[in-house]
C-alpha cells in the first residue's frame, strides 16, 4: 500500500520545476550579464557568417551596424546626424521605460504606455493647434506641458481607480485604453487634415525653442534627468519604500499600515503624468505634429510603449542602467536597418532575427540568475545511473 501511494506521489510530481534562488551577489550577477553578451555575440557571429553564406565578415557587419547608429568614423556631418538622431529616440525610449518602472516595480502591470503618450501629446496638439498666437510664447509652452502632463496622469489614473477599488485586471484594461487613445487621436487627425494628404506641421510660434541647433535637445535633456530623479524617487524616498513594499506584498503593505488604494493611483498618476510628458515634448518639440496612428513614420510613440517594456525589465527597473539598454535597443534596431541597406541578404527579417538572438541571450541570462530548474527524482535517477555506470567503466 505504501508502495502504491509512493509510486501514485511520484507520478504526480512535475518533469521540472522552477525555484527562485536567493538575491544573486553582485559578482555573479556581473559574470552571468557578460556572458550573456558573449553568448549572443558568438550566436549572432554564427549567424552573419550563415546568412552572409562567408562573404560577409563579422568585422564588416559589426561595422555597418555601427555606421547606421553612430555615423561613419571620421565623417562629421554623417556622425553628426546619425548621433543625434540616436539620442533622440534612444532619450524617448528611456523615458517611457523610466516611467513604467514605479507601476512595475510595484507589481501593476501598466502595458498603457502607448495610450499614455499619444493622449499627453494630443493635449499638446490641440493646444498647438487652437490657440496659437491666442498667448505669449512662455504662456504657450507652460500650458502645453502642463495640459500633457495632467491628460497623461488621467489616463493613467482611470485604470488605477479600478483596480484599487474594483479589482480589475490592469493589463487588459491599460492595453484596451491605448486604442481608445489612439483611435480619439485619428479623430483629430483626420478633422485638422481635411481634404489634404497630410497635416503639416503647427505654427513655429508653438514650437519649443531651439537649444543647440535642435527643439528636440530639450527632450533629451529633459529625458536623461527624469532617469535621475526616478532613481533617487525610488531608492531614497518614502513613497519608493512603498512602493517597493506592496511589490512585494500588498497584504504586508496593508498589515504595516500603508494606504495600498492610495499609493496604486498616486503611482498610476506619475507614471502616466511621465509618459504624458513624453508625447507632449514629441509632439512639441520633435515632430511638431501628429500622425495617424496607422503610419510608422513620425508617430508620437514609435512603438515605444512596448519596447520600454523590455527596456525595463533588462534593466531589473534601475533607471540609470536603463539608458544603456535603451542605447543597445537602439543600435539592434538601427544598426540591422543598416545591414539590410548595406547587404541584399540581411533583410529587415534577417535583421529581426539578429534583435531576438541578443534579447533572448539577455533574458534567459537574467532568468538563470534569479531561478533554477529542478527536475524530478526520475530523471536525476536516470543520470545518476549513468554517472555510476560511467565511474565503472572507468575503473
Amino acid at each position: 500500500m505504501a508502495k502504491a501511494k509512493k509510486h501514485e506521489d511520484a507520478n504526480r510530481e512535475p518533469f521540472v520545476r522552477i525555484v527562485k534562488k536567493g538575491t544573486p551577489s553582485r559578482k555573479r550577477s556581473v559574470a552571468v550579464r557578460a556572458g550573456s553578451l558573449l553568448a549572443a555575440l558568438l550566436i549572432c557571429s554564427a549567424y552573419i557568417l550563415i546568412v552572409g553564406k562567408g562573404e560577409i565578415s563579422i568585422g564588416e557587419a559589426l561595422s555597418q551596424m555601427w555606421n547606421g547608429t553612430f555615423g561613419i568614423p571620421g565623417n562629421e556631418r554623417s556622425m553628426r546626424i546619425m548621433m543625434w538622431d540616436t539620442a533622440i529616440y534612444a532619450a524617448k525610449l528611456l523615458c517611457i521605460s523610466v516611467a513604467l518602472t514605479p507601476a512595475f516595480k510595484m507589481k501593476f502591470w501598466n502595458i498603457g504606455a502607448e495610450g499614455q503618450v499619444v493622449i499627453g501629446g494630443l493635449a499638446t496638439a490641440i493646444i498647438m493647434h487652437d490657440y496659437a498666437g491666442s498667448m505669449s510664447k512662455p504662456m504657450m509652452l507652460v500650458v502645453m506641458i502642463t495640459v500633457c502632463i495632467i491628460a497623461g496622469a488621467v489616463w493613467g489614473i482611470i485604470p488605477a481607480v479600478f483596480k484599487a477599488y474594483f479589482g480589475t485586471n490592469e493589463t487588459l484594461f491599460t492595453l484596451m485604453m491605448n486604442y481608445v487613445a489612439m483611435k480619439i487621436m485619428d479623430y483629430f487627425y483626420n478633422m485638422w487634415k481635411g481634404k489634404l494628404s497630410a497635416l503639416p506641421t503647427f505654427d513655429k510660434e508653438t514650437w519649443f525653442p531651439s537649444l543647440l541647433d535642435h527643439s528636440y535637445t530639450w527632450n533629451i535633456i529633459i529625458f536623461v534627468a527624469l532617469a535621475f530623479i526616478m532613481y533617487f524617487y525610488l531608492k531614497k524616498t518614502k513613497h519608493g519604500y512603498e512602493i517597493s513594499v506592496i511589490g512585494d506584498s500588498a497584504n504586508t503593505a496593508r498589515y504595516a499600515g500603508i494606504n495600498v488604494k492610495k499609493v496604486i493611483i498616486r503611482t498610476m498618476a506619475i507614471s502616466g503624468a511621465i509618459c504624458g510628458l513624453c508625447g507632449g515634448l514629441t509632439v512639441a518639440a520633435q515632430n511638431h505634429s501628429i500622425a495617424y496612428s496607422a503610419e510608422a513614420v513620425h508617430t508620437v510613440t514609435n512603438g515605444y510603449g512596448f519596447t520600454a517594456i523590455i527596456v525595463a525589465w533588462l534593466a531589473n527597473f534601475n533607471t540609470i542602467g536603463m539608458i544603456f539598454i535603451s542605447l543597445l535597443i537602439l543600435f539592434l534596431e538601427k544598426g540591422t536597418g543598416q545591414l539590410g541597406n548595406s547587404f541584399p541578404e540581411f533583410s529587415v527579417g534577417a535583421g529581426n532575427v539578429m534583435i531576438g538572438i541578443v534579447l533572448f541571450c539577455i533574458i534567459g541570462g537574467a532568468f538563470f540568475l534569479n531561478y533554477r530548474l529542478v527536475f524530478c527524482d526520475a530523471v536525476k535517477n536516470i543520470f545518476r545511473k549513468k554517472s555510476a555506470k560511467g565511474g565503472a567503466q572507468n575503473a
